[in-house]
């Protein structure tokens, strides 16, 4: 496996009709092949359009991840069988799905059915976990892929504040709370942690996306679209272990 390697967080405007979505996640997808990435990961719910035609979009972004030779991390919803799951699919570089994450903690939402486990995902580069929004929030959750081996927790989001959180300034103040998060997830694990979320209408959205590791948080995106880039330096993951675990 590659000591290192690069990944990307997508911004991702989806506050528009799902084909101008798909052309997006095409366009950035390729802007990271260019930027030599070698997984990228897109927001909560980047993929919702119906169960037909998440399949069918998701069936195109198949096709992309294997011409450019692009792992891939894309939120959608899915049915199976009779139950609809807020899923998390990892593409690999060859089109095919390697993994996929359901929701567990869903707040209540009766809309899908939860899901049961935080599974580890197997890619060339490591071994990773998928949590997808408000599943972050449960520290054994992120511990028990840890233990299993996962060296990245990649966490797809649609994170909103509460009105009654702050006085003023929501998203400024929630902003602080989602830097804490993910840096207190990536300290207390020796793990690289990847905040995504979108942009959209909702008026509570809190637009901020990052890449952390265990001391500090490397790249981040506030309030507007874009994709932010960086390098998994697993040597340095390995050398924070021995020294702290």
């Amino acid at each position: 496996m590659a000591k290192s390697f690069k990944v990307a967080a997508v911004q991702l405007n989806i506050d528009k009709p799902i084909d101008s979505i798909l052309k997006d996640i095409k366009s950035y997808i390729q802007l990271a092949k260019r930027k030599k990435v070698d997984i990228i990961c897109f927001p909560e719910d980047s993929i919702y359009a119906g169960p037909k035609k998440n399949k069918e979009i998701i069936f195109e972004i198949k096709k992309l991840c294997k011409k450019y030779k692009i792992w891939c991390i894309i939120p959608t919803h899915l049915k199976e069988k009779k139950y609809v799951y807020n899923s998390a699919l990892l593409i690999n570089d060859k089109g095919f799905m390697s993994g996929k994450h359901r929701k567990v903690h869903t707040l209540g939402d009766g809309r899908v059915t939860p899901g049961t486990k935080f599974d580890i995902h197997y890619t060339k580069f490591c071994k990773i976990g998928i949590a997808i929004c408000w599943d972050v929030s449960n520290p054994k959750a992120i511990k028990s892929m840890v233990e299993k081996g996962a060296k990245i927790i990649f966490c797809p989001m649609y994170w909103c504040y509460d009105e009654w959180a702050h006085k003023n300034n929501h998203r400024k103040f929630e902003k602080k709370i989602l830097e804490s998060l993910i840096l207190t997830r990536a300290y207390e694990n020796l793990v690289y942690i990847i905040f995504c979320n979108p942009i959209d209408n909702e008026a509570r959205l809190t637009s901020y996306t990052a890449i952390a590791e265990p001391h500090r948080i490397i790249k981040e995106l506030f309030n507007k679209e874009g994709m932010i880039v960086s390098e998994i330096d697993l040597n340095y993951l390995s050398e924070m272990r021995k020294k702290w675990s």
